[in-house]
């Protein structure tokens, strides 16, 4: 099934400010001294049922053992407190995740003398060894307590898909593969990139999205993000490789559920020609869309 990756700046950018973020007592009142922790997490979501799994699976328990709350030093029948992680958005089965951002509060996950003496990289070194071979820490740091994972930056997307006639099993798990219809016209890239530009900007993409399961079906989401990006590629290695492999690339401050596979999908339709680009416009339009396609 198709996988998407995800992109974030904002602990680069922390890293790099030249500010010294970690090794130096925090003096009161300073912007540090509540603090909290960013991890830059590369993994592939194949094993996995989504970022809460991952996240409970393998992140939460070696984020308990390096930090110090792991249950060798627990009394019997004590349960064990993991940290508590906020991503930077949720994905769902089987995505993969280039520079997924996750953070936690250390107020709650390490004792206050060893808070000003924490060493990131040594940090990101001892959950690496601890990690499935799926999952990588790219980076860690230290962050101001308002550091926001969930807005800091925006969100990128991108979807890898293949038009060949024929699959290729090694990308199977990397890319969609969606071959030409018989009795259908062939692929239309000019009218997948035309369509696409006309999307960008701030809109309300309520005929995209779907309705959040669980406790989330009851509460009010705004409909309205903004699309910095909705491009489409070619790439492959080679110029060989190539032939017949796109990418969709799609960048904004928010999205909503299923907002952006309802909008890949629906756009590989379109370049199909099983459906008009103005349908897509007056979807964006009045809010109702029935005809599109979510991508796997």
């Amino acid at each position: 099934g198709l996988k998407t990756t995800r992109v974030s700046r904002a602990l680069h950018a922390r890293r790099s400010s030249g500010v010294p973020l970690e090794g130096r007592p925090r003096r009161p009142g300073s912007p540090f001294s509540a603090m909290r922790l960013a991890l830059q997490v590369s993994y592939d979501g194949t094993p996995y049922r989504g970022w809460t799994d991952l996240r409970d699976v393998a992140l939460r328990p070696a984020l308990a053992r390096v930090l110090g709350c792991s249950e060798s030093d627990l009394q019997p029948g004590q349960q064990p407190s993991l940290p508590l992680l906020e991503a930077a958005s949720r994905t769902d089965a089987g995505v993969h995740a280039a520079g997924q951002v996750c953070t936690l509060s250390l107020d709650d996950a390490v004792p206050p003398d060893r808070r000003s003496r924490l060493d990131t990289a040594r940090l990101a070194y001892s959950l690496n060894a601890l990690l499935p071979p799926e999952v990588c820490v790219r980076c860690a740091a230290l962050v101001a307590d308002g550091f926001d994972v969930r807005s800091n930056v925006g969100k990128q997307y991108t979807y890898r898909l293949s038009t060949a006639s024929t699959r290729d099993p090694l990308r199977r798990l990397h890319e969609w593969h969606v071959p030409p219809r018989r009795g259908r016209p062939g692929w239309d890239a000019a009218a997948v990139a035309s369509t696409a530009a006309a999307m960008l900007g701030t809109h309300s993409f309520a005929a995209f999205g779907n309705r959040p399961r669980g406790g989330e079906r009851s509460v009010e989401v705004d409909p309205v993000c903004t699309l910095s990006e909705l491009r489409l590629s070619q790439g492959g290695l080679s110029e060989a490789s190539s032939a017949g492999r796109w990418a969709f690339t799609v960048r904004g401050d928010r999205f909503l559920y299923k907002m952006v596979r309802n909008l890949v999908g629906s756009l590989v339709k379109v370049g199909y020609g099983e459906m008009e680009g103005g349908e897509l416009l007056e979807a964006l339009a009045d809010g109702r869309f029935r005809r599109g396609e979510s991508v796997p």
